[in-house]
């Protein structure tokens, strides 16, 4: 695998990769809201610094120079990224969702609100960040009967 390859997720957000004697040092410029989970992150090997772009965090990633502690690292970092993006994603997919149901809730009539349900399907999840998991999956928004 080619080291465009490896580092290609990691492009819109590395601002360098430093030798530090017999360290590497992956410095990452990421957004404030972004978190760092405790299973990706070695908090004795990181360190965050001060960021000169506004709404961003500059987190220094360091691992011993070896191939294992490398690509330790850098699946970890890549893990952040996607667990961030999802993140986004899902924030997003709320937003669209509730503007969804206000929009029901703006064009039925109180009687017909009255007897709108919610069915949930229930199985259960793992979640992220150590959080206990909840029994929700999926859900289905449907009229109910008069």
């Amino acid at each position: 695998m080619s080291l465009y390859t490896e580092f290609s997720t990691l492009f819109p957000y590395l601002q360098s990769v430093r030798k530090l004697k017999n360290y590497l040092s992956f410095d990452l410029s990421i957004p404030n809201t972004w978190k760092l989970p405790k299973k990706f992150v070695d908090e004795e090997k990181i360190m965050e610094q001060d960021s000169k772009i506004s709404g961003h965090r500059l987190i220094s990633f360091v691992t011993e120079i070896s191939e294992d502690a490398v690509e330790k690292n850098t699946d970890n970092i890549q893990n952040i990224i996607k667990y961030n993006l999802e993140r986004e994603e899902k924030d997003r997919l709320f937003q669209v969702k509730v503007a969804e149901l206000k929009s029901i809730f703006e064009k039925q009539s109180l009687s017909k609100l009255k007897n709108l349900s919610f069915e949930l399907k229930t199985e259960k999840i793992e979640l992220e960040d150590e959080e206990e998991s909840v029994g929700v999956t999926s859900e289905l928004v449907r009229e109910g009967e008069e």
